[in-house]
């Protein structure tokens, strides 16, 4: 029983390890990571296809060319992250917040966006008009002036 302790303590360590550390091109596909914090953290290439990430904060994190693609990330906090060139294919971003994030040729193609937090600015960078998105009224009045 004292090994069985002693291995979920060092299995505990790591995986928080692994998180908490710069992670480029890590593979977080499937996982649950609701709640998780990855604040300024460099994650560019990082995949998180098909990922549960409610509430997860990634504020302030390098994101370049991250794959967000069918990730449910409701209330998720991309706050002053770097996004530019990620993807978010079909990701549930219900309540996501992307206030002063960088958006440069990001798709948004059939994400789910409903009361998600973003400028005209980071719309117009980004690839948002050229996509279908999905229940995004409150951004369709933007593009139409593009």
């Amino acid at each position: 029983m004292i090994y069985l302790k002693f291995a979920l303590l060092i299995w505990l360590l790591l995986s928080n390890t692994i998180v908490n550390a710069n992670c480029v091109s890590c593979n977080f596909d499937n996982k649950n990571l609701a709640n998780f914090e990855f604040k300024n953290q460099n994650l560019s290439n990082a995949s998180f296809k098909g990922a549960y990430l409610v509430n997860a904060d990634f504020s302030g994190a390098k994101l370049t060319s991250a794959i967000f693609d069918d990730a449910y990330a409701n209330g998720a906090n991309f706050v002053g992250a770097q996004l530019d060139n990620a993807s978010f294919r079909n990701a549930e971003l219900e309540l996501a917040n992307f206030q002063n994030a960088s958006l440069k040729d990001v798709t948004f193609e059939s994400a789910y966006m409903v009361h998600a937090e973003l400028s005209k600015r980071q719309i117009l960078e980004s690839k948002f008009c050229d996509n279908a998105v999905k229940d995004a009224m409150k951004f369709s009045s933007m593009c139409k002036n593009q």
